[in-house]
């Protein structure tokens, strides 16, 4: 018995240890540095609210900035279909650096798994939330957010970094 317990008082030991440093080792990597190399991952979060007259409003939420370097097959673009977003990441001049499309954060589509089988149903929601993240090497100064129309697209926010 008393070995038992001892062996079940080690384990806890050892797993509260394994749990101290993973945890020590996130917050390392995923706080925000004031002083950063010269690769650098950003991340923005937003929200996005539709009011009752279907006017879609985009608030930048919270930013968060990294060391390291997202490999370019990380990222994948959605189709440029109406009702998704076009993020596009713009330097000093206002040229576009890098675009990003995302789906509609406001009708995602929801995979339901049932006996029947798979079958997608598109939400209809008025608040969402997404976000965006990019390598920063100095050359990006602002973003903007635009919703492609199925003739246009409409801009919704553009701010500077």
């Amino acid at each position: 018995m008393t070995r038992l317990f001892l062996l079940f008082a080690i384990c806890l030991l050892v797993s509260s240890c394994d749990t101290q440093s993973s945890s020590s080792q996130y917050s390392t990597t995923t706080a925000p540095s004031t002083k950063l190399g010269e690769n650098a991952i950003v991340y923005l979060f937003f929200e996005i609210e539709k009011d009752s007259n279907g006017l879609e409003k985009v608030t930048l939420t919270n930013t968060k900035t990294t060391e390291g370097f997202l490999k370019n097959g990380s990222i994948v673009n959605k189709p440029s279909t109406a009702g998704n977003l076009v993020i596009s990441l713009l330097g000093k001049n206002e040229a576009v650096v890098e675009e990003r499309i995302i789906e509609d954060p406001l009708n995602p589509l929801l995979e339901v798994y049932a006996e029947e089988g798979l079958s997608k149903n598109k939400l209809q929601l008025t608040k969402g939330q997404f976000s965006v993240r990019f390598n920063q090497k100095g050359e990006i100064s602002s973003v903007k957010i635009e919703k492609i129309t199925p003739n246009s697209k409409n801009s919704l926010i553009t701010f500077t970094l």
